[in-house]
């Protein structure tokens, strides 16, 4: 069985986060959930995406630190979690590092100009969820997702009604969609459940 590391968004490890790693523990996986803030969370909204993309510029190094040590905590293969800013570092690691069996990215991954290699490993299974007009969902998925299949992935591209950037997270009423925060959670043990 693969370890699971959750990678939080830049609103922190709120508590839908946290409510998702039980939910997955409780079908029997082993899942690590940290904390890459030091518990500083945010809200939604306008002002609330404004602070935090503050406050992970201002602490970008400690929030590397942080990740890495989470990493380095877990032992044999691992599947890669992230949500928004944490896909990224999901997407990074998938494509880089061995013991990485498999990467799911809710709100964000893609190809970017000048910053992500158009590459993908061999057999790494790929998963995107995204609502389909998400605002912060400017990478090149189509990139990703052909490049992936190239390279003989199973890649899955996940689309959810609505703009809601993290639209399973019932603490944000603006962005949080009931049915689709429930189908993400189906996909996500569906996910997980081949290397169970």
């Amino acid at each position: 069985m693969a370890s699971v590391l959750l990678l939080h968004s830049a609103l922190g490890l709120r508590p839908a986060v946290v409510a998702l790693a039980e939910q997955l523990r409780a079908a029997g996986h082993e899942v690590s959930a940290p904390d890459l803030f030091g518990g500083e969370t945010f809200d939604g909204g306008e002002e609330g995406y404004a602070a935090a993309l503050a406050f992970t510029r201002a602490h970008h190094e400690s929030i590397e630190a942080a990740t890495e040590a989470a990493y380095a905590d877990l032992t044999g293969p691992r599947v890669v979690i992230g949500f928004s800013m944490g896909a990224g570092t999901a997407q990074e690691w998938a494509q880089q590092r061995e013991d990485i069996v498999g990467a799911i990215l809710v709100g964000g991954g893609g190809f970017y100009d000048g910053w992500t290699e158009p590459v993908w490993r061999a057999g790494v299974p790929l998963a995107l969820h995204h609502a389909i007009d998400d605002p912060w969902m400017d990478g090149d998925v189509a990139a990703l997702t052909r490049v992936a299949c190239q390279a003989g992935s199973d890649v899955s591209d996940y689309t959810y009604p609505g703009s809601g950037h993290l639209f399973f997270d019932d603490g944000l009423e603006a962005e949080f969609d009931a049915g689709s925060a429930e189908l993400l959670q189906a996909r996500l043990l569906g996910f997980l459940g081949r290397f169970a």
